[in-house]
């Protein structure tokens, strides 16, 4: 796999794919709801497209999107349709990876399969395995021992011998195996304080880890690995698309990517109140039944109007109380709330209307591959996700309890997950008849 900083040659991207589903009082409004287009609207919308935003040949890359249908239902049953972190409640449970490449499914467990689960892997369907490996701790296990480095919601600053200042907590999540639990951790004593490079020698770098897991294992009671992660520079977000868009379409009217209109599109490019570029994510209803847009909450910047980012046309506005900092996702109130069920496909510069209808939502699997869908840096596909519930410290130090993490791999055409400029935008996985789209 493919790991650097978020940056235009190659980005790891954390996607929280079911955060609306697990934190916000929206939902997630699938094309067959879509809002009817007002009557005499200029804007012209074609059909969303089936297959061409991202044609795929490759018998490989189709056989695997098969694949991991069949084993994400199987997950599903599995793991009764629980969040990623809900599924602590299961008793004994530690973590399910998807394996589309070889067709398999790997449960890690803690103790004796319940008579549920038992079934459900004497009925596998054809072709798929499944391998149940043991875990020392389950993952209620590992909530409890996160939990003892947590206080307010927050990881708490480490206190080493001999060191001044305190050791910062970047993420906690469990080991996929369920061996204990992994850290990451940065001497600076808040965000965006990272140093060019690590100030420590490798040597002395290795003891101080070594020192900090001591005192993690300390702190929590079980095993604990921890390992040294700058805290990312801070991020400024871009105020001009990574590429220049394609000239705009001849037809009048006609929309795209960069300049998105009623009905409202996933995965666009939006001009932020302070001016700065994001993608809007998914069209969803509040609690009161009521359309919006949702977007990244650490791309809003001072609440006010958001545009679409080439046009500058009003698009909605932000107030401050449709926003969920440890979800990192903001609502965007839509004066014209009609939603189109669906989000562009394509490159970022596509001057014509490619998009691909949502058809539902699901929960991530430890092995799924999934597309990015962003406004500044288009599609990118078969990055995959590497842990599921990891607590993230952001760029802008607000800690994001349920986070998954995924990262390019081989299979990722370009080698990029995502740039500057995407935060907001949806994450999917492409259903096999390549037409539709899951959260």
């Amino acid at each position: 796999m493919k790991d650097a900083d978020r940056s235009r040659s190659r980005a790891a991207t954390a996607i929280p794919v079911a955060a609306l589903a697990l934190s916000l009082p929206f939902i997630a409004s699938p094309a067959a709801g879509a809002s009817p287009q007002q009557p005499g609207s200029a804007v012209a919308k074609a059909a969303p497209a089936a297959g061409k935003g991202r044609p795929v040949t490759d018998p490989r890359i189709i056989a695997l999107e098969k694949k991991q249908e069949v084993l994400d239902k199987v997950a599903g049953q599995i793991t009764e349709g629980l969040s990623e972190s809900d599924r602590a409640r299961i008793p004994g449970f530690t973590e399910i990876e998807v394996d589309p490449d070889h067709n398999s499914l790997r449960l890690h467990w803690k103790g004796s399969l319940p008579q549920r689960v038992q079934r459900v892997l004497a009925h596998l369907p054809k072709g798929v395995t499944a391998s149940v490996l043991p875990a020392r701790y389950s993952k209620a296990d590992l909530h409890a021992a996160r939990n003892k480095l947590l206080l307010g919601g927050k990881p708490v600053n480490l206190r080493v011998a001999g060191v001044s200042t305190p050791i910062r907590i970047n993420s906690i999540g469990g080991a996929v195996g369920g061996s204990g639990l992994d850290i990451t951790y940065a001497d600076a004593p808040g965000p965006n304080l990272a140093a060019a490079r690590d100030p420590l020698a490798p040597a002395a770098r290795k003891d101080r880890s070594r020192e900090v897991k001591a005192l993690t294992d300390r702190l929590t009671g079980i095993n604990t690995t921890a390992s040294y992660k700058a805290p990312p520079a801070e991020v400024t977000t871009p105020t001009a698309p990574a590429r220049r868009p394609a000239p705009a379409s001849p037809n009048v009217g006609v929309t795209n990517r960069q300049h998105d209109a009623a009905p409202w599109t996933g995965g666009s490019g939006l001009k932020n109140p302070t001016g700065g570029i994001c993608s809007s994510g998914f069209g969803v209803k509040n609690y009161k039944g009521v359309n919006m847009l949702t977007t990244a909450a650490h791309c809003n910047g001072n609440d006010g109007l958001w545009r679409t980012y080439l046009g500058g046309d009003a698009v909605g506005s932000s107030d401050g109380l449709a926003i969920s900092m440890t979800d990192d996702v903001q609502g965007i109130d839509l004066p014209k709330p009609q939603l189109s069920g669906a989000l562009y496909d394509g490159t970022a510069m596509r001057s014509d209307y490619y998009a691909k209808p949502v058809n539902g939502w699901g929960h991530n699997n430890v092995g799924d591959y999934v597309c990015e869908d962003g406004a500044n840096g288009g599609v990118h596909c078969n990055v995959q996700i590497s842990k599921t519930d990891v607590g993230v410290t952001g760029e802008n130090g607000v800690y994001r309890p349920i986070t998954d993490l995924a990262y390019a791999t081989s299979l990722t055409s370009d080698g990029i997950a995502g740039v500057n400029g995407d935060s907001g935008a949806p994450a999917v996985a492409v259903k096999s008849n390549e037409t539709n789209v899951r959260l």
